[in-house]
């Protein structure tokens, strides 16, 4: 069965803790509070570099910022952002399993 990413997504953001945006990333990462950073195919590669050089669990998307910020149901990009606490969303096993990245 395929996760469905934007649905898992959403979800996140509504009822979880997620850190949206690549500075707010990074912070999160500093502070220790995510548990999992997803990434734009297109994230800036200075953020990319320091997101990356971390030791945190890490999600590339074969997706745009453009995509990203849809898919999470925002009017704007995201190149990046981190789950600090999925609520109920099922975002967690996005590790585990394939994604279905058209949101169907």
């Amino acid at each position: 069965m395929e996760l469905d990413i934007a649905k898992s997504l959403r979800m996140a953001i509504k009822d979880g803790k997620v850190s949206i945006g690549a500075k707010n990333t990074l912070k999160s990462i500093k502070r220790g509070d995510n548990q999992l950073v997803i990434l734009a195919s297109n994230c800036p590669q200075r953020f990319l570099d320091r997101i990356t050089s971390e030791e945190v669990p890490t999600v590339n998307l074969d997706i745009s910022s453009v995509e990203l910020g849809s898919m999470c149901g925002k009017p704007f990009t995201i190149s990046a952002l981190s789950i600090i606490d999925a609520g109920s969303s099922d975002i967690m096993s996005i590790r585990e399993k394939e994604i279905s990245n058209d949101g169907s």
